[in-house]
């Protein structure tokens, strides 16, 4: 009884340490000291629009965000972050383009926008293999084998209670 105790009263106490640390934890975004920018999606076809965020560190101030994808666009701040959105060009060739975040300070940081082309968008899914289960072929053996492990963790529960009560015995 005791160790069952002492058991519950580590795990109490980590619990309140980690619960400690989320609550108590600083109130500084984890991005305050990281210079980044982000594409979304990265990967697009050419005259659809993509979402640009990125951070300048703590600095709040806008920034410029330049790629020969779609020119330089101007992120400004919200909530935290910097923001924007730019328009890929629709005769824009497929390729990976480089994005470049400028910040007011010099910092810079840079990611990669792939544009692609309508023709390059596949046709039908991967060929992941011959399709043995969707095709019935496996359901009696899936299910076969799932009755077994079923099976054996119910005779192994009894065999533990019965030796449970063979020891208070």
């Amino acid at each position: 009884m005791r160790a069952v105790l002492s058991r519950l009263a580590v795990g109490g106490a980590a619990l309140l340490a980690g619960a400690a640390t989320l609550l108590l934890g600083p109130a500084v975004p984890a991005h305050a000291d990281t210079v980044f920018i982000e594409v979304n999606p990265s990967t697009i076809l050419a005259g659809y629009q993509v979402a640009l965020r990125g951070s300048c560190g703590a600095n709040p101030n806008a920034a410029k965000a330049t790629s020969t994808a779609f020119g330089t666009v101007t992120l400004t701040p919200e909530k935290g972050f910097l923001i924007g959105s730019a328009t890929i060009p629709s005769d824009k060739k497929p390729a990976g383009y480089s994005v470049k975040l400028t910040c007011a300070s010099g910092s810079t940081a840079t990611t990669t926008v792939w544009v692609i082309s309508a023709s390059s968008t596949p046709t039908k899914g991967p060929n992941t293999g011959g399709g043995y289960l969707a095709h019935g072929g496996g359901g009696t053996a899936l299910l076969a084998g799932g009755l077994a492990a079923m099976a054996a963790g119910g005779a192994l529960a009894f065999w533990t209670a019965r030796r449970r009560r063979e020891v208070r015995q």
